[in-house]
């Protein structure tokens, strides 16, 4: 296990992609209880995200114990209807978890110290920093049309998490950046500041028309040197394992940085 350089959320060593997840929920607003083996994190401000509610197993040694980890969550976590459960490591039994009816997925966790530079500005387009109602309001609306458009449950976290994005901005510790085609908002990401020099991308996203004309490219520059200019000097982004997104990311000049483990369970429809 590879500890990330992130010194302020909490106090055990974890791997990077838990170490800057921390850190972003912590500064939107989450609550995270120490224990000698595992953490519970909560969000009251958005009970509906369920990576921001959950138990993350910090020994190593002990990922192997799915029946425990579930009895844990529900004891901590007892009006969520969903399960998450946080690895520190590969369990050596996935098959465990699954008979469990909790999904393992995993992320790659990539990084450099390099800040991805600028790419070609696309044509017709305007890239900014969101900052008034109006804007914040386009962010809602292009990730419930990207994510969400027929889940009730998911468009209201998507609402939710507006909100929290939004005073974590005011604060000036993390910044979203979009692009506008005319007065549209057709991509955006954020970024966090996540201690110690360390900077984590979140949620890149585009529309389906305006796909493949390098705004995710551009836009992954432009919260580089936000950040490079607020202390960071080294640069964290998260993607499905194996995904387009992460190919992309290492093209950029991310590198490999470990793997993010979750086991998890959707509410019942």
């Amino acid at each position: 296990m590879t500890p990330a350089p992130v010194g302020r959320f909490p106090a055990m060593d974890l791997p990077l992609a838990w170490h800057t997840d921390l850190a972003v929920l912590r500064l939107n607003g989450a609550t995270v209880d120490e224990r000698p083996d595992h953490l519970v994190v909560r969000s009251p401000a958005n009970p509906l995200h369920h990576w921001g509610n959950l138990v993350l197993v910090t020994d190593a040694e002990r990922v192997d114990e799915p029946e425990h980890w579930l009895e844990v969550f529900e004891r901590e976590l007892p009006e969520a209807r969903h399960r998450s459960i946080g690895l520190v490591a590969d369990p050596r039994d996935p098959e465990a978890w699954q008979a469990l009816d909790l999904e393992l997925d995993r992320d790659d966790v990539l990084a450099t110290t390099t800040p991805p530079a600028q790419t070609r500005v696309p044509q017709g387009y305007l890239f900014k920093q969101l900052a008034d109602a109006i804007e914040w309001e386009q962010s809602t609306g292009l990730r419930i049309q990207e994510f969400a458009a027929d889940d009730p449950h998911e468009a209201e976290f998507e609402r939710r998490s507006t909100g929290t994005r939004r005073e974590a901005s005011a604060t000036g510790e993390a910044a979203w950046f979009g692009a506008f085609f005319g007065d549209r908002l057709v991509a955006e990401l954020g970024i966090v500041l996540c201690g110690d020099g360390v900077a984590r991308y979140q949620s890149v996203v585009t529309a389906a028309d305006h796909r493949r004309r390098g705004l995710a490219g551009h836009l992954l520059g432009v919260a580089a040197d936000w950040a490079a200019e607020h202390g960071a000097h080294r640069w964290v982004i998260v993607a499905d394992d194996g995904s387009d997104a992460a190919r992309l990311y290492r093209a950029r000049g991310f590198q490999p940085a470990g793997r993010g483990v979750r086991a998890g369970r959707k509410p019942p429809a």
